[in-house]
């Protein structure tokens, strides 16, 4: 079972990434959607795991999301969804499982009807609008920074959420994996308007793994805090009214994150 989140936790990430390579539309909709679905399998497969009295980590192997045409991404997706399906038990889990997936490839397959097109949210064009070098540059880092940020929160919450008893800290994990998987979806599609999609590093052990939740919980405040800095210090130096705009709100959602994890304190103590 270990090896099957393991896998479905980098099918989860191929699917999400090939959605933000599309532009925004109907095709990148129906990805995210399957990728909501991917992560919902992840969830009921680390549950089950937990309940037999074991653990799982999100160690991965390499994973290829690049493609240069629309045709090659889907079909990538749907080799990848053939490939897992032999690694399946025979239990209601993986009936519920293979059954969507069946479903993914056969709309998958019925995208290849549209035409063609070249995508290019990998060709490191490095332009947005037109941004001077120095705004550009300043986009360019803290979506780098904020990306493996937001996987890194989306991976912690969940894992807390699988090992915890407590009802109202579960919903607030769900609350904050819902903000943090926004978040990402966000920076990712600015991230693939500027050639440069890829993924976030691999999360160690020891970041979702920690002995101390308040002290965890008291770091993550200042961890917001400072996200909260670097919004506001981007929005000030993005000579852009849309994305100063849009950065202005994310900083204010940051607020209610740290709200969120100071109730989970208050329900700790």
């Amino acid at each position: 079972m270990r090896e099957i989140f393991k896998k479905k936790h980098e099918l989860w990430l191929k699917v999400l990434f090939s959605a933000f390579a599309l532009p925004k539309g109907e095709i990148s909709d129906v990805l995210l959607d399957f990728a909501d679905i991917e992560f919902r399998h992840m969830k009921w497969i680390a549950k089950d795991i937990v309940k037999n009295r074991g653990d799982f980590n999100f160690d991965r192997d390499k994973i290829d999301i690049k493609a240069n045409n629309f045709y090659e991404l889907i079909d990538k997706l749907i080799d990848s969804l053939l490939a897992i399906e032999i690694s399946y038990k025979d239990s209601a889990l993986f009936y519920r499982i293979k059954n969507d997936e069946r479903y993914m490839i056969e709309k998958l397959r019925e995208f290849k009807k549209f035409e063609d097109f070249e995508i290019t949210a990998f060709n490191k064009n490095m332009k947005y609008k037109n941004l001077d070098k120095k705004s550009l540059d300043a986009l360019i880092l803290f979506l780098f920074e904020e990306i493996y940020k937001e996987y890194e929160l989306i991976l912690v919450y969940f894992y807390s959420s699988i090992h915890t008893d407590n009802v109202s800290l579960y919903s607030i994990y769900e609350d904050l994996i819902y903000e943090s998987k926004f978040h990402l979806k966000s920076f990712a599609f600015l991230q693939a308007k500027l050639g440069l999609l890829s993924l976030p590093r691999e999360v160690m052990e020891e970041v979702y793994k920690f002995e101390d939740l308040k002290k965890f919980l008291l770091d993550g405040i200042e961890e917001e805090k400072g996200a909260k800095e670097q919004c506001r210090a981007l929005a000030a130096a993005v000579k852009d009214k849309d994305l100063s705009s849009f950065f202005e709100f994310i900083n204010n959602q940051e607020d209610y994150h740290i709200k969120l994890m100071e109730e989970a304190l208050k329900i700790i103590d």
